[in-house]
């Protein structure tokens, strides 16, 4: 009897081995889809990776621009110009002669530092009658010569000096206060791609023939 009632002990215990063996075995092994979702997650970490170094590299090449862009150099290593600008001076001046538009330009680079072009230019200008219509006044090609002799040297700084004879009609309304005559410029320089352009209004001084002012 006690015979049996240790048989039954060891098998009982045999058994309770076994079946722990078992779960701790299942446990251990790898459950299901376990090994594709690894599979998967390395996959999605490659990806960021190689995103991260991507975005590292076009932000390196985006500095690059940046830099490139304050100090405005050319590939050569020559700085550039990048826009014209008016200068100190700017004016269309009457007398008793006639009318004559004098302009003060600058063409800088990236720092507002002179820098000069070969040109040519072209000058357009306009007033404005009491309606407030547009009056041609005219429009001028200064070449290439013209534009480098026009280099001043002043108090206010370096600029080139254009002056230009104006017809002023009785339409525009000389009365006006202030008169503005409004100016576009163009100037060429082999530096850039496109022509340097700017648009602003003058003053008018002086007094016109007759002693409309």
């Amino acid at each position: 009897m006690a015979m049996n009632e240790r048989g039954r002990s060891y098998g009982i215990m045999a058994f309770a081995t076994l079946f722990a063996v078992g779960c701790s075995s299942a446990r251990l092994g790898p459950s299901d889809g376990s090994v594709e979702r690894a599979t998967e997650v390395r996959g999605l970490q490659d990806e960021v990776a190689g995103l991260e170094a991507e975005c590292a590299r076009l932000s390196i090449e985006l500095d690059a621009v940046r830099a490139a862009s304050t100090e405005a150099m050319v590939p050569a290593g020559l700085p550039t110009p990048v826009r014209i600008v008016e200068a100190s001076g700017s004016t269309v001046r009457l007398d008793a002669s006639g009318a004559e538009l004098r302009l003060r330009l600058r063409t800088e680079d990236a720092g507002n530092r002179f820098l000069q072009t070969t040109g040519p230019a072209v000058v357009s200008a306009i007033g404005f009658d009491a309606a407030g219509d547009a009056v041609d006044l005219g429009a001028w090609e200064v070449d290439a010569a013209r534009w480098r002799s026009g280099l001043r040297e002043g108090f206010m700084g370096t600029a080139y000096a254009i002056d230009l004879p104006v017809e002023m009609p009785e339409v525009l309304g000389l009365g006006a206060d202030p008169l503005k005559i409004l100016v576009r410029v163009e100037v060429t320089d082999p530096r850039a791609t496109i022509p340097y352009r700017l648009e602003f209004s003058v003053p008018v001084t002086g007094t016109m023939k007759g002693g409309a002012s």
